[in-house]
């Protein structure tokens, strides 16, 4: 019961926070909802799946630029929930359900960037502080050019870090924050460093067929915790048009994570070779899977759509 009511008070001050913030911004502030659905289909075996639904709603204000007001040139924040449903109950594994809660908030004042990011993860909603996990960073922009961004800082992340000092647990730790981007004709590159390093680079990103790499790490664990996606993209348009939709045909190697209880989590990979569809507003993909500690070679199937009010 205190649980429920909690997430109540909870969700109530979130959106009472931003209609009240809403009627004092009217006049400096640009306000965007945007409302995100995605769904996962992963087959582990002939008759074993998993299904992972999710909701985000964010929302973001951008300052005017004829504003004359002092305030943050950026408000932006996103509230998520999804779940991972194992059709059939893994040897591994006696639960079905896994549960996904993230809270999110950004806000950007001239060259400074604060961030906070909240997760929840397990298979039953706020069982334990051990299946949340936090993050506050600040960062400053170092480099502001048409072509080159730098903005570097550190924080805190408090999380299950499994590491332990003679009898005390490692709860929170300090982490750096990095953010680089660099485009030309040839080349458009971002990295971040949040928590865990990734990064995405295009190449010949006006042309109408590029190449798409990301790198990103799901833990230390080398090389099993590197998951990377490479694909030949085609853009079919011109005008207006000519960012807003692609064709691509690529490979992929996934990692993702399971929290089973508080003191143990289940890690499993898998390969993909895939086709995809992108409409600005909906990206469908969709191919084989096979490889990893739990898949045994089977479809996967991806679906995101949002809209921008």
């Amino acid at each position: 019961m205190l649980k429920i009511t909690l997430r109540k008070l909870f969700i109530g001050t979130l959106f009472s926070g931003l209609i009240l913030f809403s009627l004092n911004a009217q006049e400096t502030l640009k306000f965007n909802l945007i409302p995100q659905l995605d769904f996962e289909l992963l087959q582990l075996q002939e008759d074993s799946y998993i299904y992972s639904p999710a909701g985000n709603l964010g929302f973001k204000y951008t300052k005017n630029q004829d504003s004359l007001s002092k305030g943050p040139d950026l408000v932006a924040g996103s509230l998520s929930y999804g779940q991972d449903i194992l059709s059939n109950n893994n040897s591994e594994i006696e639960e079905r359900n896994f549960h996904k809660l993230g809270l999110f908030g950004k806000v950007v004042s001239g060259k400074n960037t604060f961030l906070l990011k909240l997760d929840d993860r397990g298979a039953k909603p706020f069982e334990s502080y051990k299946n949340f996990e936090g993050l506050f960073f600040y960062a400053r922009k170092i480099i502001d050019t048409d072509s080159t961004s730098l903005d570097i800082g550190g924080g805190l992340a408090a999380t299950d870090t499994g590491l332990v000092i003679g009898d005390i647990e490692l709860f929170l730790v300090p982490l750096p924050m990095l953010h680089f981007s660099y485009q030309n004709q040839l080349l458009d590159a971002e990295m971040e460093w949040i928590g865990m390093p990734d990064a995405i680079i295009t190449l010949f990103p006006k042309n109408l067929f590029r190449i798409r790499g990301s790198f990103a790490l799901a833990g230390f664990k080398l090389p099993a915790d590197i998951m990377g996606d490479l694909a030949l993209c085609c853009y079919p348009f011109s005008g207006f048009l000519q960012d807003l939709a692609s064709i691509s045909a690529g490979a992929s190697h996934e990692v993702k994570k399971l929290r089973i209880n508080t003191e143990k989590s289940l890690k499993y990979d898998y390969f993909t070779a895939y086709g995809q569809l992108s409409i600005t507003a909906l990206t469908i993909r969709a191919g084989y899977a096979f490889g990893g500690n739990l898949n045994r070679g089977g479809i996967f199937l991806t679906a995101q759509a949002m809209y921008k009010f």
